[in-house]
Parts: C-alpha cells; structure tokens; sequence
C-alpha cells in the first residue's frame, strides 16, 4: 500500500489533500449512517478520521501494512476504531464482513490492484459498496508542478503520457472486471491554501518519494529548483498560495 512509513510527515505531505478529496468523495457515496465500514490502506488515519466524523459507522475498521502509520492513526481516532496490520490484497476479515469498503489514493501503490478489488468484494455484504478515489496523474497530482520540473532537470524519469491506471474508463473497467454492479465514475476538483512558500516547499521535502531526491540534489540544483518551483506557483497579495488538484473515483454494488 502507501509508501509512506513517516506518518507525521505524511500529515504534512498530503493529509490536508486527503481530506479535500474525501469529503467530496464521501459526498458522492451519499450513504447512510450506520454502516460498517472498511478502510484498506489507512495510512496515518486522515480519511479514518472523516469516516468517523461524518458517516456515523456503527464499525469501523482501518488495515494498513505499516505499524508506524497504524500507530499514528490510532492517536488520532476514537478509541472505538478497530485498526488491523495487513496487506489489501490477502484481507484478513470474513466475507461479507461489511456494508462499505472503501480504498482511498492507495490503488497506484498496490502490485496487484485487481485482487485488492476482489478482495474488497469479498469482504462486503451483498448490496454494499466497493470504492476508491486516486489522484488524476500526473496532471491532476497535488504536486504536479513540483514533480514536472524535477523531470525537466531528469530527476524523476520523464513522464509525457497520462497514468492509465487512473483513468476514469480504467477504474470503471477494474470495478466490472471484479464482478460489482452498478458501477459510476466521479471526478472531483479540490484545492487547499499554504500559508506562504515555506509551507508547501516543507510538505514537498516531506514526500516519500521526493524528498530524499531533494536532499541528494547539490546545493546549487537544489536552491534553482526552489526558486523556479516559487516562480511558477501563484502566489497572493498575503504571501499565500491556493493550490488546485483533481481526483478520479470509482463506486460499485456487490452483487
């Protein structure tokens, strides 16, 4: 699942991100409370959280490989929220164990994104729900601007095509292929506001996957791609900048 192993600097990195886009995913599921619900790859519990503050679950279950990021989790969310070390393709759970499972920006990391579906299928009820939501990469990526310019200086391995496997036709196709019903597509729009630059180049220094590359940079490469980064962002009279990011979802009914 996530790469992420450091889950306050996953906070930094991309919680505020997660909770844009949840509460417009979980706006979109539009179901009731009450329900018994499953968060495969929770990570640090940001979307958990959200789960817990406004779907009412009478269960609620978090699974995650990483210790340190379930260790986290369980800081931060009431203390009925069961959380479970393991892997999204081998659940550790009965079938049709729950009325929701939900996958939230982990399917890009998973090496077998079609088990971990079959999977969710397995662990809900007939008639429940099966959904995930996942950036659209690499344009609708929180961080896109940042990523792009490292592969202009051939940091990151150049990336012209868009990632299929987030496409909305690819996640319609991966739900149908698992056997769920009914199955709809969604796309939504989110942004979130830094204070000043400090803050985003801080949360970019904190990525999993960037950060360490960051550091590697000579001083020199790393200050131009600072300041190029800055040059291009839009910044406010106040200092601060509005950033814009773009989600893809996809829901669908156990038969």
């Amino acid at each position: 699942m996530s790469q992420f192993q450091n889950a306050n600097a996953y906070e930094r990195y991309m919680s505020g991100w997660s909770r844009a886009a949840g509460e417009a995913f979980l706006d979109w599921l539009a179901l009731p409370p009450g329900l018994r619900w499953l968060d495969v790859g929770c990570g640090s519990g940001a979307f958990t959280a959200l789960l817990a503050e406004r779907a009412a679950p009478t269960e609620l279950h978090g699974l995650d490989r990483s210790p340190d990021m379930l260790a986290y989790a369980q800081s931060r969310l009431p203390a009925h929220v069961q959380l479970h070390t393991g892997d999204a393709t081998v659940l550790p759970f009965p079938a049709a164990r729950f009325d929701a499972a939900v996958m939230p920006l982990v399917i890009v990391f998973l090496h077998d994104a079609a088990r971990a579906v079959a999977e969710m299928r397995r662990v809900v009820r007939s008639g429940g729900m099966v959904a995930t939501y996942i950036w659209d990469l690499p344009q609708g990526f929180p961080y896109y601007t940042a990523f792009a310019i490292l592969r202009e200086i051939g940091v990151l391995p150049d990336r012209a095509a868009p990632d299929e496997s987030t496409a909305l036709p690819q996640l319609q196709a991966l739900w149908q292929a698992a056997g769920l019903q009914a199955v709809t597509t969604a796309a939504f729009a989110v942004r979130q506001r830094y204070p000043d630059f400090t803050a985003y180049w801080q949360a970019l220094q904190d990525s999993a996957s960037i950060g360490a590359r960051l550091a590697a940079l000579p001083d020199a490469t790393r200050q131009s791609v600072h300041d190029t980064l800055r040059g291009r962002l839009p910044t406010a009279a106040d200092g601060s900048l509005t950033l814009h990011a773009r989600a893809h979802a996809v829901r669908g009914i156990c038969p």
